[in-house]
């Protein structure tokens, strides 16, 4: 039952049906921030913990995001070995392991996960981890879990139904306010690695919601996994909505959504001002409320590189940063929208619309309050 009343409230805090998540993240960390776009800060470091999955899917294939995602080398490491504390894979596919996830698989024991990468091409295709248990592996299947990728907020409480208390914020680097922050639950995404290609791409996998099961509210956002190439296509959606409506499409009027050229890592390719320019989410067709499923991507012309991530999210909340150095609160209590939930295994991410131009790695502080009855 969600929390309905003062009194519920006080007894969920003094029955430790309460936590606090204090968190620290950075802006992006190779290029500043453009006043009057919007980012995705999962691109940063910092906790929440940099983001792992964008971009280390199959192209077009759906891909479910919780607090843990598991994906699954495409092909058995016949040749890979745990000896010591170094795991050579020299034949993983298009998904890929990365540091902190959890091995699973035959052979494999119980609590193994890599701990840093060695030598190697990086962490995909190959490569040389260190993981922290010592033992030996021969041809197999390796499958590894992410470790919690969004806001840590106390664990699963079903039946019980959680929700936002407080929040705040607070920056002191220069130029780091104006600026709006935007919690989100990342709940699914898509990788388009096939950015030359123009005109509709069908999107693959069997596309079931791990929350928001019929879409309410969901919306979609798109941003790079790399440094896009030159080339500004518009770009249109097609899409089922909330209602199971199929055929739906991001309409053309007044635009479709335009990217940006040389689009860097993070960033929402379309966000701004100007035609063409929205921010954050892809425009939806008349009378939607939420997205279901996405079918399609259609750009009108070449990327010319690159790799995107169609990125499906539910908004939680916002909150606005008026000022260098001051603190930004909200009660969710008192104020509306009031108690957003936060449902079980959400994958908590910011966005950042920049209020100005914002320097590499600026960081931003704050904390979150739930509690559930």
């Amino acid at each position: 039952m969600a929390l309905q009343s003062m009194d519920q409230i006080i007894s969920a805090i003094t029955a430790s049906q309460f936590n606090r998540t204090d968190w620290n993240k950075n802006a992006l960390p190779t290029t500043a921030q453009v006043a009057g776009q919007w980012y995705d800060l999962s691109t940063g470091a910092g906790n929440p913990f940099q983001n792992s999955t964008h971009g280390s899917t199959a192209n077009l294939a759906f891909q479910a995001l919780s607090d843990t995602t598991t994906t699954t080398a495409t092909t058995a490491a016949t040749s890979g070995s745990i000896s010591g504390t170094v795991f050579t894979d020299t034949t993983h596919g298009t998904n890929r392991f990365t540091v902190g996830m959890i091995l699973t698989g035959t052979g494999v024991s119980a609590g193994t996960y890599i701990t840093s990468l060695g030598t190697g091409t990086g962490a995909n295709n190959g490569g040389t981890y260190n993981i922290n248990i010592s033992q030996s592996v021969t041809s197999q299947t390796i499958t590894g879990t992410a470790r919690p990728s969004g806001l840590y907020t106390g664990g699963d409480v079903s039946p019980s139904i959680k929700n936002v208390l407080n929040v705040s914020a607070y920056s002191g680097a220069t130029t780091s306010a104006p600026t709006t922050l935007m919690l989100v639950d990342q709940v699914a995404m898509f990788t388009v690695s096939s950015v030359t290609t123009t005109g509709a791409q069908s999107f693959t996998g069997t596309q079931t919601l791990p929350r928001y099961a019929t879409g309410a509210g969901l919306q979609a956002y798109i941003v790079p996994s790399v440094v896009m190439g030159a080339g500004t296509p518009t770009i249109q959606l097609g899409y089922t909505n909330a209602a199971g409506v199929s055929g739906r499409l991001t309409p053309s009027s007044p635009s479709l959504p335009v990217a940006t050229t040389t689009s860097p890592v993070g960033s929402i390719i379309y966000s701004g001002t100007g035609a063409g320019k929205y921010g954050p989410f892809v425009p939806l067709q008349a009378g939607d409320t939420g997205i279901q499923s996405i079918q399609s991507i259609n750009l009108s012309a070449t990327m010319t590189s690159g790799s995107l991530v169609v990125i499906l999210a539910k908004p939680i909340f916002t909150l606005p940063i008026t000022t260098v150095g001051v603190a930004s609160e909200r009660d969710l209590v008192n104020q509306l929208p009031s108690m957003p939930r936060i449902f079980d295994g959400a994958n908590l991410q910011w966005l950042q619309f920049a209020g100005s131009n914002t320097p590499i790695n600026t960081a931003y502080y704050g904390s979150l309050d739930v509690a559930w009855g």
